[in-house]
């Protein structure tokens, strides 16, 4: 009995501290970083512009034949990207909420389908030796206890490799349109 009693206790204090770590919030952010032979203005044009997305996008990747369109005047504050996923369930869309050229977009996506989500992407960009520095920053509202299980599945590190991914279709697509 008394075995069962300090089971109860144990399982009991383990659901009060994930739902008190359910509460907490920490927000997700990762950091990706690249360096484009490539004009400034040209990088700020191509992450501005939806239409240009899908030339080095890391999601088409995965999704080849993923369903997408884009809202509003592209390449403009208010334009959306709108995806559904064919091969990938996947679904939601990305606005551009920020722009300050040449040098910082921001955009806020919302994600509905396999779960929901509204990760932020922000992009900020820098001239240093020639090249366009492009630093991206994805955020996401999370719990700490969201985060742990997103650590503990390997869900993070997928994330920044996505980023990375996307960094690096960026820099291929960007350098060779000069």
């Amino acid at each position: 009995m008394k075995v069962l009693k300090k089971l109860g206790l144990v399982l009991l204090s383990l659901v009060v501290l994930g739902v008190i770590l359910n509460f907490i919030q920490s927000p997700v952010v990762l950091k990706s970083s690249q360096s484009i032979s490539a004009p400034q203005e040209k990088i700020f044009t191509i992450l501005a512009s939806y239409e240009q997305f899908p030339a080095w996008s890391p999601f088409l990747v995965a999704d080849p034949n993923q369903e997408n369109r884009v809202a509003g005047e592209d390449g403009k504050v208010g334009s959306k990207f709108i995806w559904k996923g064919v091969d990938e369930e996947s679904e939601g869309f990305q606005e551009l909420v920020i722009m300050e050229k040449p040098s910082r977009l921001v955009m806020e996506c919302t994600i509905t389908v396999p779960f929901e989500s509204n990760p932020t992407f922000q992009y900020d960009l820098s001239q240093e030796a020639g090249k366009t520095i492009v630093q991206q920053t994805f955020s996401m509202p999370s719990s700490v206890l969201d985060k742990i299980m997103l650590n503990v599945f390997g869900v993070l590190e997928e994330i920044q490799q996505t980023n990375e991914l996307g960094l690096d279709r960026l820099k291929a697509y960007a350098e060779s349109k000069i």
